[in-house]
């Protein structure tokens, strides 16, 4: 009886009892927008500031350039081991223990991270235009922003790097630990990168920065480090040196007006650009990633599970293209609807779901904890056909369009706020581009399914990649089955 009435839908009575919103009586229609200030302070720095009322709390970010300084082939994968050591390994003036206690008493927290993404357009960018920048985040209260921005200095020309060795090895291995758990419990994440990485150069940063590729190059940096510790140093030096010395910097600040007036930027300022050089370097040469973004061959990555990790996109607008509002839409339907029930509740998987980005221009199904493997490359084959025969009356639509919305306009605090904010300065998102997509989300149509279907269709036809992680024995149970053309190379990942 149960398996009879999972595929069945609730009756039209049920659905009309649940309350719910009017698409154009109560969804306001106007984007809502972020105050910013800009004030270009010196050739190397520019101030973005943004009032609003943090009852005394400054929230302070800076944002300084790496994809200018960076070698795209042998850096970005120590990124993510420069910015933790930033925090973790003490200064000159604090031990690693003495930096956490100095950071805890005087600040409400300081965190460093990377940001890697497209710029943002009415189109589709080029692959190679991107954003790359070192992000240093902290607040404090009023009285305390010269303490954090003393603090932020400190981390960035301070961080005692020379004295880290065992520190830095126990960091590697404690990544390599978790990539190994994570492998087995996530593997739809490290999927989907590596469909990514084969069609942007952000996405590439990211698989280089968080996904298998990482994984190995931590294992060659563990190597590095217990054999050859002054020359793997030299290289984490030699990366901060000309960080600080090319010193494209952002200075984020939000907070209440009297919070802004008290904060010292142009110390700030002064500190981080010492090291600054009058002329800045030329863009590193990202042209030589281009021939690792072209591997388009499916890949099954072997790891010790019981389940699947099955993830399949490609490239669905093509550069150039104007990305449509009102396919966020229908990939709503799609996820929560036929993955949601094909998928998860037929299937037996954990969860399914599927995504377009209108800044990369990609779509990428996957699947979480997955007794499947070729069944469900097949139902998101077969995605097309569902979408085509689609019968979605206008109330269900509505609801997806209000939920659309719902997402867009996800409740952001204040410090959220100046991050977004940062986020679209840097990447060039602007009210308008905002407008546009929400004005095509509220007019999504029936017959905005087809046409969405049909862009589909020439995907999976011509450049879908399909990535699976799962079980040596699943991986060669699906390559005996599948077709030629859809065969996996299989990579042993962890035993």
């Amino acid at each position: 009886i149960l398996k009879e009435r999972r595929p069945k839908a609730d009756s039209p009575q049920a659905l009309a009892t649940i309350p719910t919103l009017d698409v154009r009586a109560d969804i306001e229609p106007k984007v809502k927008s972020i105050p910013r200030q800009v004030q270009k302070l010196s050739d190397h720095t520019t101030l973005l500031t943004r009032t609003l009322p943090t009852a005394g709390i400054l929230y302070a970010d800076l944002a300084l350039d790496l994809r200018s300084v960076l070698d795209p082939i042998s850096e970005i994968p120590l990124v993510p081991l420069f910015t933790r050591m930033l925090t973790e390994t003490g200064t000159s003036e604090y031990d690693a223990v003495a930096l956490r206690r100095a950071i805890g008493a005087q600040t409400g927290g300081l965190s460093a991270s990377a940001l890697a993404t497209m710029r943002v357009s009415h189109v589709i960018s080029n692959p190679e235009d991107i954003v790359y920048r070192l992000i240093i985040r902290g607040k404090c209260t009023k009285d305390k922003s010269q303490n954090l921005f003393n603090l932020m200095t400190a981390i960035l020309t301070d961080a005692n790097f020379k004295n880290s060795k065992q520190r830095v090895i126990e960091m590697l291995k404690e990544t390599k630990a978790a990539y190994e758990s994570s492998f087995r419990t996530s593997g739809q994440q490290y999927a989907a990168a590596r469909i990514g990485a084969s069609l942007t150069r952000a996405g590439y940063i990211a698989e280089k920065s968080s996904g298998v590729s990482h994984y190995y190059a931590v294992l060659d940096a563990i190597e590095s480090a217990q054999s050859n510790w002054p020359d793997f140093l030299a290289r984490l030096e030699s990366m901060r040196t000309r960080i600080l010395q090319h010193c494209d910097l952002v200075i984020n600040l939000t907070g209440d007006e009297a919070t802004l007036h008290a904060a010292p930027v142009e110390a700030l300022r002064t500190q981080l650009e010492a090291s600054a050089l009058e002329n800045k370097f030329d863009a590193q040469d990202w042209a030589q990633i281009a021939p690792l973004e072209k591997a388009t061959e499916n890949e099954g990555y072997a790891v010790p599970t019981q389940v699947n990790y099955v993830a399949k996109g490609g490239r669905f607008y093509p550069v150039g293209y104007s990305p449509r509002g009102q396919d966020a839409v229908i990939r709503r339907v799609l996820s929560l609807d036929y993955l949601w029930n094909r998928v998860r509740v037929m299937g037996g998987a954990y969860g399914g779901s599927c995504n377009v980005n209108p800044t990369t221009g990609t779509f990428i199904f996957s699947s979480y904890r997955d007794p499947n493997l070729e069944q469900t490359l097949t139902t998101y084959d077969h995605a097309v056909k569902y979408l085509n025969e689609l019968a979605i009356d206008q109330t269900e639509l509505d609801k997806a369009i209000i939920a659309t919305i719902g997402e867009l306009d996800n409740p952001l605090t204040n410090d959220q706020k100046g991050f977004v904010s940062l986020r679209h300065y840097l990447d060039g998102t602007t009210d308008e581009v905002r407008q546009k997509w929400r004005d095509e989300v509220l007019a999504t149509s029936k017959a905005d399914f087809i046409k969405f279907a049909d862009e589909l269709n020439t995907m999976l036809k011509h450049n879908a990649k399909a990535v699976v992680f799962a079980s040596a024995a699943s991986l060669e149970a699906a390559s005996s089955s599948l077709p030629e053309h859809n065969q996996l190379k299989i990579t042993t990942l962890i035993n």
